[in-house]
């Protein structure tokens, strides 16, 4: 008869969201056990080499302040990091890196190992266990059981997964790996609705087989620091570089002589997958006037013989894609490793589960990354982080870890994911934060740092110099409010020089800060020597400077900001007296008493309710207290 052994959290899958999951829970002191299909799998990056990107850098800095592993691990193993969008505002310009794959797994398995409180297993999960309505461990298909109190399943694209070429398919995971093929049966049993989604992932060509002559060389930024707040100001030089060519109107006739092998058209796989990362045939289907798309050759690793075709996805048959690629610039005698493949696999159905990734349906089982319909290694982490967090908390008795979409993507991300039917896997990108003004990745630590260390997933020291770090910048911004200029001849003439314009009456600095063309570091120049700079460290400057920048525009998003943490701090059913119900318009009437979450939230977000209805709505319910759960 097996041994029963008892942890008080379990997370199912070694992936970027199970590792972040179990090291979140196991810093917060409780004992924490990692169960993965294969351990040397742990970190694996089975699709692009790279974490970061806009959307993506944002949830990376975020998850670094909230202690997380991702972004201290990308910093080490990186072999290429470089800003995107800087000549954008600074709301969408954020950091990309390229990963050296095999010492970011080796390194995360590293840390597995040596982080307190934490343990990890090779097993297969094949079935929950659930009583009255609550988990109680797990089964795995060799017949030994664990008990928990609470369980994360990260799974990422195993569940029930088959791997399609062409017409070909066959039941595996990424990279050859096995399939789950037990679990979902055993989540649907216990009432988890599932539905079908799908990924797929270019082909891999050999590097001294690419004609770099014929493609755009993309260097790194060797001064673009880190994600950690710790490596803002380092210095990465000697970068491999990337590469970017792009297809010709040969390619496009080489794909569509191919479609008739395509999964999309042969209709042997699901037609739901990332939007964002679109298969070479599925855009050759949907723009077939469109002959020039990008391709990024992309390193695999500083000792990797395996560069990645970002843009060149596909899943038609082995010859077909011989015959695509040959076709590209730069590719003519290119070298397949590892041919492009399609993954078929279980995901949660839309909203089955709360903000604090706990289920709607099982008390205690938590999910995290691609199982909840999402896209992305960056994605998964910050699920991940969120999951073990809350998971961990629970267990604890404190507060639950909901992070605000006033505050940041990662609340973003949650809050999108259990209230909104999404129906592809989702990708996080700008567009989807209405307040991303607020929520530059230059704001990350000033946003967050403080939510960070009242729940305790940072350590006391660090919070402190973080805090000491961002309280300079705040006393600068504050004196150079209160510090007020007059319109002298030797500034104004100054000021004609610089072309920012006349000086006319008395304005503080920060006013004069505003003008085009003026920057902090010009200040000495136009106050004289009396003006005394309180900043030195570069990226405290311009943290500053975007500030004062966008602080007109920044404020013009607080009353919405206001309303919406409200929203989010309601708790349902609302309970609300006869006489109030009267004062509100007949649509709110029906919107809000019919207590669903989903049609209190929608009209708000679609702009359906008038400002006055909103106004009044939030005035007479702010004062509500109710002791029902918070969804």
């Amino acid at each position: 008869m097996n041994s029963v052994e008892h942890y008080q959290v379990i997370v199912v899958g070694g992936g970027h969201a199970g590792c972040e999951a179990a090291f979140a829970s196991a810093r917060l002191g409780v004992n924490t056990l990692l169960l993965t299909l294969d351990l040397s799998t742990i970190g694996l990056m089975p699709c692009n080499p790279s974490i970061g990107g806009p959307g993506k850098g944002h949830l990376v800095r975020e998850i670094g302040v909230f202690g997380g592993e991702m972004a201290k691990t990308i910093d080490e193993t990186c072999i290429q990091l470089k800003w995107l969008n800087t000549s954008r505002g600074a709301a969408v310009r954020a950091r990309r890196a390229q990963a050296d794959k095999m010492k970011y797994r080796a390194l995360l398995l590293k840390k597995i190992f040596s982080t307190p409180n934490l343990h990890a297993r090779q097993a297969n999960v094949s079935e929950i266990i659930v009583k009255n309505g609550m988990i109680c461990g797990v089964k795995t298909e060799t017949g030994v059981e664990f008990v928990c109190e609470r369980l994360i399943i990260a799974s990422g694209t195993y569940l029930n997964s088959r791997i399609i070429i062409g017409a070909k398919s066959y039941f595996g995971g990424p990279q050859q790996c096995r399939s789950s093929v037990f679990l979902p049966d055993s989540l649907a049993k216990n009432g988890i609705p599932l539905r079908r989604l799908q990924t797929a992932t270019p082909p891999r060509i050999h590097k001294d087989s690419i004609d770099i002559q014929k493609m755009t060389e993309l260097p790194g930024d060797p001064d673009s620091g880190g994600f950690l707040w710790e490596n803002r100001n380092r210095f990465l030089p000697g970068q491999s570089s990337c590469y970017l060519t792009f297809t010709s109107s040969e390619t496009i006739e080489a794909v569509r002589r191919n479609l008739k092998f395509s999964p999309l058209v042969l209709a042997n796989i699901t037609n739901v997958g990332p939007k964002h990362c679109p298969s070479i045939d599925r855009k050759v289907l949907k723009f077939p006037q469109q002959f020039q798309h990008q391709i990024f050759v992309e390193p695999e690793g500083a000792n990797s013989a395996e560069m990645y075709l970002q843009g060149l996805t596909t899943s038609m048959p082995p010859d077909s894609q011989e015959e695509v690629i040959k076709t590209v610039p730069g590719l003519e005698n290119a070298r397949i490793l590892r041919y492009g493949y399609a993954i078929e696999y279980d995901a949660l159905a839309p909203l089955a589960f709360r903000k604090t990734l706990e289920s709607r349906f099982i008390r205690g089982l938590y999910t995290a990354g691609q199982i909840n319909g999402t896209s992305g290694y960056e994605e998964a982490a910050a699920q991940g982080l969120v999951a073990g967090a809350n998971a961990a908390l629970s267990i604890l008795g404190r507060e639950p870890f909901i992070p605000s979409r006033t505050r940041s993507y990662i609340g973003v991300l949650i809050d999108d994911l259990s209230g909104w039917d999404h129906p592809e896997p989702y990708r996080i990108t700008p567009s989807h934060a209405e307040f991303r003004l607020n929520l530059r990745e230059d704001t990350a630590e000033m946003r967050l740092i403080k939510e960070s260390a009242k729940h305790k997933l940072i350590s006391d020291e660090r919070f402190e110099k973080v805090d000491s770090w961002l309280k300079k910048i705040s006393l600068e911004y504050e004196m150079l409010s209160q510090m007020k200029i007059n319109p002298t001849q030797a500034l104004v003439e100054k000021l004609n020089a610089t072309g920012s314009g006349n000086l006319k009456k008395q304005i503080s600095v920060i006013e004069l800060l505003q003008r085009p063309g003026i920057k902090y570091s010009d200040l000495t120049a136009l106050l004289g020597e009396s003006f005394v700079q309180g900043l030195q460290e570069k990226d405290q400057i311009e943290i500053l400077e975007n500030e004062i920048h966008y602080c007109g525009y920044a404020h013009r998003e607080k009353d919405s900001m206001v309303q919406t943490e409200f929203l989010e701090s309601l708790k349902l059913p609302v309970v609300i007296s006869d006489d109030k119900k009267e004062v509100f318009s007949e649509k709110v009437r029906k919107i809000l008493f019919g207590n669903d979450y989903d049609d209190l939230i929608q009209p708000f977000r679609k702009g359906l309710l008038t400002r006055s209805d909103a106004a009044l709505l939030t005035s007479i319910m702010t004062g509500l207290n109710s002791e029902n759960s918070n969804l």
